[in-house]
């Protein structure tokens, strides 16, 4: 069994967008600024200036999204991540200092505190989803298991570390570590050859239809979307294959027949 990691297995835009809003109520505090208003011109200058970048190929190439731009080191190897350390602090700044000018006036000081502010709001709420480390506890006897995710290696491997699902050792493919991310099939067989299985003996657990559940499918792979909010599933319409749509992990346990695990 292979899992996603980002709102699949870890909660991530929810926590982004929790993030955001603390740390725009507070400027409310400092600034006249009305704090929803700010709240989406940050999410919008982050865009549209994460696009704007040299380095948003190899962005695009392994999924980075430009809220976590926001808040990333970029420590690793490679040339496309040391360019991207070197202008992280100034795009971040630029793009909280362009989103409270439509506002008001800045001074560089205060646009700096609210940088590191949403930096701090964000690594506090690094979370895993309740039903992650049990269900990966109970099968991890008897199944092998990998997580395949597109991201920077630092926010990929910090998301593990600080939400403590790294202790249960899953082999982990991340797209930023080797240039390439998903739909791409690479990430996927990566984890196939670590956990050497074919990808027909495979099922692979992820919330997005394109950049999991389809590419899954073309390679032979079960699929299980993710779909958490009760209204996710009203608009889904799935794909071809071997493939369903669950509420919570716990239901993972249906679709499997493994000897010693409880069918719930």
């Amino acid at each position: 069994m292979i899992w996603d990691l980002d709102d699949t297995l870890v909660v991530e835009r929810p926590a982004a967008e929790a993030a955001m809003a603390a740390t725009c109520r507070h400027a409310s505090t400092v600034l006249d600024v009305d704090p929803e208003q700010l709240e989406q011109d940050v999410f919008d200058e982050a865009k549209s200036q994460w696009s704007s970048l040299p380095t948003i190929d190899f962005a695009r190439r392994v999924g980075i999204a430009s809220w976590e731009a926001l808040w990333a080191t970029f420590e690793g190897p490679g040339q496309e991540l040391s360019d991207l350390r070197a202008v992280r602090l100034s795009h971040r700044q630029a793009v909280w200092r362009e989103a409270i000018e439509r506002q008001t006036t800045v001074d560089p000081r205060t646009v700096e505190e609210l940088s590191e502010r949403f930096v701090d709001e964000r690594l506090n709420r690094m979370e895993a989803y309740p039903d992650a480390e049990p269900v990966i506890s109970q099968l991890q006897p008897e199944i092998p298991m990998a997580i395949v995710t597109n991201g920077a290696p630092d926010t990929q491997r910090t998301k593990l570390r600080l939400t403590g699902l790294d202790r249960l050792g899953l082999p982990t493919v991340v797209a930023g570590e080797f240039d390439i991310g998903k739909p791409n099939p690479e990430p996927f067989l990566r984890a196939l050859d670590q956990l050497g299985i074919a990808p027909e003996q495979a099922v692979f657990v992820g919330n997005s239809l394109t950049r999991d559940i389809a590419p899954a499918l073309n390679l032979d792979m079960a699929a299980l979307l993710i779909a958490r909010r009760p209204h996710d599933h009203n608009s889904i319409t799935l794909p071809e294959g071997r493939c369903s749509v669950i509420s919570s992990l716990h239901a993972i346990h249906q679709f499997l027949s493994v000897p010693g695990v409880d069918n719930q």
